[in-house]
């Protein structure tokens, strides 16, 4: 019985381990807009095709992420809902997580209409949300926050 019991807490104290290097490596990885393409438009509305880059910065670990949800903002307004599902990222890689959002253009055009009656001749916007995985201990949430500065 105290085999089986010593057992069962070496595997616990392995899974354990192996869920905080997955964590590190959550945490580690640099998140960049890479891309924003209008994919459709209507008159009230219009849909953009969102590329964030993932890089994991670890030469020898994998980072798996199991799912984002968050909100995109544009000069710190906010615009959009934003999210999108799980990703595996080999050690010192990039992958791109894919999204598509839909912003009224009500919302757009405060934004648009703050950036002329201000002379501005760039466009600050960040990303804002939660990245999920999962481990033997259940889900864990990290907050994570991408800002970028574009000039026009």
């Amino acid at each position: 019985m105290k085999k089986l019991l010593m057992l069962l807490s070496a595997l616990l104290c392995f899974a354990a381990c192996s869920t905080v290097q997955s964590m590190q490596q959550a945490v580690n990885c640099r998140y960049e807009i890479a891309s924003a393409e209008v994919s459709d438009f209507s008159l009230t509305d219009i849909n953009l095709d969102v590329k964030v880059a993932i890089t994991n910065t670890s030469k020898t670990q994998e980072a798996k992420l199991n799912r984002f949800t968050g909100v995109l903002y544009i000069a710190d307004n906010e615009v959009s809902n934003i999210s999108f599902g799980a990703y595996e990222i080999a050690p010192s890689s990039t992958e791109m997580a894919k999204a598509t959002l839909n912003i009224p253009f009500v919302k757009v055009g405060k934004n648009l209409i703050g950036l002329v009656t201000t002379n501005s001749v760039s466009v600050k916007y960040k990303i804002k949300g939660t990245m999920y995985f999962n481990t033997v201990l259940g889900e864990i949430p990290i907050p994570v926050v991408i800002t970028q500065k574009e000039e026009m």
